[in-house]
This record gives structure tokens, sequence and C-alpha cells, in this order.
């Protein structure tokens, strides 16, 4: 369930925002960073929240499944509004709109649309900036359900 998500984000923001140059599984990837960013920018990595799952029958479960996108982006110094880098400094923002533009409607065969529930912005910052969106969805996860029983419940929908 969490590889269908994982997959279903990379290649909505692949898509959507071109301007993304790297996507991948969160690692605490900014807190261990000495001198720079090792991968191109701007980054997103998928954080996974821990998931409370509910069992139904046949070994599916649902469950509320909440991610954080975490935008990494260079900062940019400024002196106040008035600085003619201030445009450049904010374009971080516009990334956090193309994002959120790109997850609405975001929705697979077994997990509802996203929503969007909390974003943060990084207020403790050097050379590297961090944007953390955070949506959830509802998703029933079916890799337990033995496979003769998938078999059938997919004829089922079909006819």
């Amino acid at each position: 369930m969490r590889k269908q998500i994982f997959q279903a984000i990379c290649v909505r923001l692949t898509e959507r925002v071109p301007d993304i140059q790297f996507i991948d599984l969160w690692n605490n990837n900014v807190q261990t960073l000495n001198g720079g960013a090792v991968w191109p920018l701007p980054a997103v990595f998928v954080e996974f929240e821990p998931i409370e799952w509910r069992q139904q029958n046949n070994g599916a479960r649902r469950g509320d499944v909440a991610v954080r996108l975490h935008l990494v982006t260079r900062a940019i110094g400024t002196h106040g509004a008035a600085d003619p880098k201030m445009s450049d400094a904010l374009e971080f923002l516009d990334l956090i709109d193309q994002i959120n533009t790109a997850m609405q409607g975001l929705r697979g065969d077994n997990f509802s649309g996203f929503q969007l529930t909390t974003s943060a912005t990084n207020h403790d910052h050097a050379e590297l900036m961090e944007s953390v969106e955070r949506y959830i969805t509802s998703a029933q996860d079916i890799t337990a359900i033995p496979k003769n029983v998938q078999i059938n419940s997919v004829k089922l929908r079909i006819t």
C-alpha cells in the first residue's frame, strides 16, 4: 500500500511540478547534512506517519494514511521586503502552491483523494530551507488477502 502511494505521488509531482528535481523517501535528510545538499534542488521527500489499521474481512485492512512532503530548497538571504532578491527568495512558496495543486484529486485503486491538513514553513535555516506539507488519505490495504479471494472479488466487480 505505501509503495503504491509513494509511486503515485512521484508520478503526480513529476508530471505536474517540473521544477522538482529529486523525489525520494524521507530519512531525516536535512538533519544529516554537513555543508550542503547531496541531491539536486528543489527536492521533495515523502515521509509516512504511523498508520493505525482497522482489520476488515479476508485479510483486508483500512486506515488513514498521513504523509508529509518535505520540500527542500536553497535559501536566499535578503535584507527586507525591498531587497531585489525578495522575489527569488519567495519562489519556494510558488513551489508549495504547485505541489498543493498537484496533490489535489490524487487517488488510486485503493486510496481516496489526498487532503491537505497542515503546512509548516521553516523559520530556522541557513543554506537550505525545508517546508513541510501534510496530507491524509483513506486507504485499504489488500496485500494480505489470499490471491484466490482477490481474483474472485475482481471478477465480481467486473460482472
